[in-house]
């Protein structure tokens, strides 16, 4: 009998200390949200004191040697790089531009497009006939009614991330004329935009013409217009910068109250948030070589320092509202960007206004008016008559209109002749050639660090763009040399393709691991740390975070 007592009794306590004990926090992240700061470089975090995403780094996982790990390192080709954990030649398109060789998006076989123009159809198309999961797939499955969010001012970066089944995407529309007070927005000084994408909630966009319209008139340029080398590529109003109207803040602003309206009002389990801010003044203003200028200046909000500066507090807004909605210790926070950037000392595009365009783009095959005003160091290859579109940044890309070896060949050959080129490679089904034919002295090209990365690195990265829709011939640029604006995208040289590459959570166990972490390892490393199985293979790896 006295047994019997004791071991009821026993049993009254457990039950006891059951019912008073606190519920276990879950040791997985319960959502995640990745922050993209468009052409970061790493050292943008020290240099101009970005507060929170030092205190990350710090309390997180920083992977240092992290970097970019594939080519074209372009916006509209990284982010999808990131949810996919596919290298661009997998994913269905590798660059800017886009050959249809299998007539999939119904214009015809071997038509050019550009992936910049695509909206939603278009990449789900693609995507859908490669047949891989995104990231939004992988959370629909383990956490059932729970939606995928993305918000950015870029279209083909929203558009991208949320193709195919994304449940929310939030961009900036295209530019609205009518300004009457009947049809348009008389309250915004002129031409506009508004939030536009996939299922836009309503409080986004009701009120007609209230806090998430803003001014987007071609008119306001913050005196980017005014001279080189912004005149190239200069504002149109608030798009990319708050502005100065505080009902209607723009730019990374605007991106980040989207993003905390969603947070609040949606069941969310996983957001990709990208600032876009950074980048616009960067490929303005000459990228990590721009000082900026005065506070109260006529271009300060366009300058690099001041959208450096804004991208970490509206990062830092982001994160204490996740916070007050008691949502920021289940939450695992990435930070990366989506390419590097280069400043052009030795430049070969044009230097006039509104050049940028004509500088990147050259080929009737997509815009017969536009897109036929190549530079000048570009006449020999165009003289040759066999190129059907040019793509040209920190590297120079060829879509020939017949892409035999034979006028592979006779393309890389001529390319080796262009100004600023280290190496040229023509493309081999699914991998490119190095072009050895004799020529121009790559190492010396390269200068010694970098042709060392080269010589690791160089053919890994090319090769992961090695496609039937992609360039049937590139050449790497060599140090500072740039064709499109004087700050562009980053290419192939370790300075470019160096980007932030941190992963956080409330229960993670700080640490600063010497991995190569590239973008393709953004996906699995997110399942890994979410405790959410991959169900089929990817080109990156999972690597491991630790909590405590």
């Amino acid at each position: 009998m006295q047994k019997k007592l004791i071991l009821l009794a026993a049993f009254v306590a457990a039950l006891i200390g059951c019912a008073s004990s606190p519920a276990p926090v879950a040791k997985n992240p319960q959502r995640v949200m990745i922050v993209v700061f468009d052409q970061m470089r790493p050292e943008y975090a020290e240099r101009f004191g970005m507060k929170n995403v030092l205190d990350l780094q710090k309390s997180g996982v920083n992977f240092t040697n992290g970097y970019l790990g594939h080519l074209a390192s372009e916006t509209v080709v990284s982010h999808n790089v990131m949810v996919s954990g596919l290298f661009p030649k997998n994913m269905g398109w590798v660059d800017e531009a886009y050959r249809d060789t299998h007539n999939l998006l119904g214009k015809g076989v071997n038509v050019m497009w550009e992936t910049a123009g695509w909206g939603v159809q278009e990449f789900g198309a693609v995507i859908s006939k490669a047949g891989y999961p995104k990231l939004a797939d992988y959370l629909h499955q383990a956490k059932p009614g729970a939606k995928f969010i993305v918000v950015g001012q870029k279209g083909y970066a929203v558009d991208s991330v949320a193709a195919p089944s994304g449940d929310i995407a939030v961009r900036f529309s295209g530019r609205q004329r009518d300004v009457s007070k009947d049809k348009g927005c008389d309250n915004l000084d002129g031409q506009w935009r508004y939030p536009a994408g996939v299922n836009v909630p309503a409080y986004l966009t009701e009120p007609k013409c209230g806090r998430f319209y803003i001014n987007s008139d071609s008119g306001n340029d913050y005196a980017t217009k005014a001279k080189s080398p912004s005149w190239m590529y200069p504002l149109d109003g608030d798009r990319f910068v708050p502005g100065r109207n505080p009902q209607h803040l723009g730019g990374d602003v605007w991106v980040a109250d989207a993003a905390m309206a969603m947070m609040e009002k949606e069941h969310w389990s996983g957001m990709l948030v990208t600032l876009g801010s950074i980048d616009k003044a960067g490929h303005m203003w000459g990228a990590h070589t721009d000082e900026g200028t005065a506070a109260g200046s006529p271009d300060e909000q366009t300058r690099v320092p001041y959208a450096v500066k804004l991208a970490d507090e509206q990062f830092g807004r982001m994160l204490q509202k996740l916070r007050d909605l008691g949502q920021f210790n289940e939450t695992l926070i990435v930070i990366t960007a989506d390419h590097g950037a280069t400043f052009a000392r030795q430049f070969y595009g044009v230097d006039s206004a509104g050049a940028s365009e004509t500088n990147w783009y050259y080929g009737k095959a997509i815009n017969t008016e536009d897109y036929n005003k190549p530079s000048p160091a570009l006449k020999p290859l165009i003289d040759t008559g066999i190129v059907q579109f040019s793509y040209q940044s920190t590297m120079i890309e060829v879509w020939l209109k017949e892409n035999s070896e034979q006028q592979k060949r006779v393309a890389a050959k001529v390319m080796r002749t262009l100004p600023g080129v280290a190496a040229t490679y023509w493309r081999e089904g699914d991998r490119f050639q190095l072009d050895a034919s004799p020529g121009r002295d790559t190492a010396a090209s390269f200068g010694a660090a970098e042709h060392a990365w080269w010589k690791k690195n160089g053919q890994a990265l090319v090769d992961t763009m090695a496609a039937d829709n992609g360039a049937d011939v590139i050449a790497l640029l060599a140090d500072d040399v740039g064709y499109g604006v004087y700050g562009d995208h980053g290419g192939a040289k370790e300075s470019d393709q160096r980007i932030p590459m941190v992963v956080w959570s409330s229960n993670i166990k700080p640490a600063k691991p010497d991995y190569a972490f590239r973008t393709v390892d953004i996906l699995p490393t997110v399942l890994k740390a979410m405790g959410i199985k991959q169900n089929k293979p990817a080109d990156g790896r999972a690597w491991n975070v630790e909590f405590r």
